[in-house]
């Protein structure tokens, strides 16, 4: 049973919205549709939850709803196994577990990149750029779970790229009106970078002070899709050069380029090309990116052993 649910949460604006979505709280794409009758709350930022009792409260909702689509009730015991940004604080993660609590009889935290490398069965000398919503995690993986040292992460990553294209479009088209929803559903759409450039210019339709138009953001595009590839190249470069030296070549050579942003066309050759300085490089472009994450964290629940649920349950905590 799969479910895909965007981490966007809405609350009616006031009894007659109420009346109208017959709903205290809807949920992803369902919430947006919804949008101008709601207050809509994000309580994710960078991969992990809002530090406000008001986000931790929606994304303990937010849990609730996921689980609760998936037919619970059928099953005697409920774990979990969350995906974290790589270098996630003590903090953040004690704000998930607490999040969970009321929904799953046991969790586990992991990387995010790790449970890519799981998923594909790469965890020897592999290094995982995941590029999420809120963050690009990098990880060194070799065998075991990861440390710390063996990760790394950066903001500049899917909303980076999102408020970067407003900000060029706006740019050069002064008085354009772009929400942060178009931007997403057209970076979805068209997003590429100078090493896979559209045959065609890329035409979208949105207001510019009001009056509708159908315009070319080819070049607002590309210019906010490569924004995050500089940050990205630095950190690969870090974490191999803080490696084992005799195991740099395997790193090199074993790249998992993830996430959701790795559906931009030519991203995995543009990371190649400006990595080439460091000798060969290949990068690895996954098929399913979006699912793979899940896939891994998956796998991993029904690997371990049972006794490592125990230790992981919540109410023993």
């Amino acid at each position: 049973h799969e479910e895909e649910e965007l981490t966007v949460i809405g609350t009616p604006k006031d009894p007659i919205a109420r009346n109208f979505l017959k709903r205290d709280v809807l949920f992803g794409e369902e919430a947006l549709k919804n949008r101008l009758a709601l207050n809509l709350f994000r309580p994710l930022e960078l991969g992990v939850i809002k530090d406000t009792q008001e986000d931790r409260e929606f994304i303990a909702h937010f849990i609730t709803h996921l689980i609760g689509l998936s037919d619970p009730e059928e099953y005697d015991r409920v774990v979990a196994v969350i995906g974290a940004p790589a270098e996630a604080s003590y903090v953040d993660k004690t704000a998930i577990f607490d999040a969970a609590a009321g929904s799953v009889n046991a969790a586990m935290i992991i990387s995010e990149p790790f449970a890519v490398a799981y998923a594909l069965d790469m965890i020897e000398h592999t290094l995982v750029i995941d590029i999420g919503a809120g963050t690009a995690d990098l990880c060194r993986v070799y065998g075991t779970i990861p440390g710390p040292d063996d990760q790394m992460h950066t903001g500049h990553a899917g909303d980076f790229i999102d408020r970067a294209l407003i900000k060029e479009i706006q740019s050069k088209f002064n008085g354009a009106q772009i929400t942060k929803d178009m931007a997403r559903r057209w970076k979805e759409q068209y997003s590429f970078v100078g090493t896979h450039t559209p045959e065609n210019p890329i035409m979208v339709d949105f207001s510019i002070e009001g009056k509708a138009m159908n315009l070319d953001i080819t070049d607002c595009l590309q210019a906010a899709c490569e924004a995050i590839v500089d940050p990205i190249v630095d950190n690969v470069k870090q974490l191999i050069a803080g490696s084992n030296p005799e195991y740099h070549d395997e790193f090199r050579r074993n790249m998992v380029l993830a996430g959701g942003g790795s559906g931009i066309k030519g991203l995995g050759a543009m990371i190649e090309r400006r990595l080439s300085d460091m000798g060969e490089v290949n990068v690895h472009v996954v098929d399913d990116p979006v699912r793979l994450g899940a896939m891994g964290g998956l796998r991993l629940a029904m690997e371990v052993p049972e006794e490592m649920w125990s230790s992981l349950t919540l109410a023993t905590r």
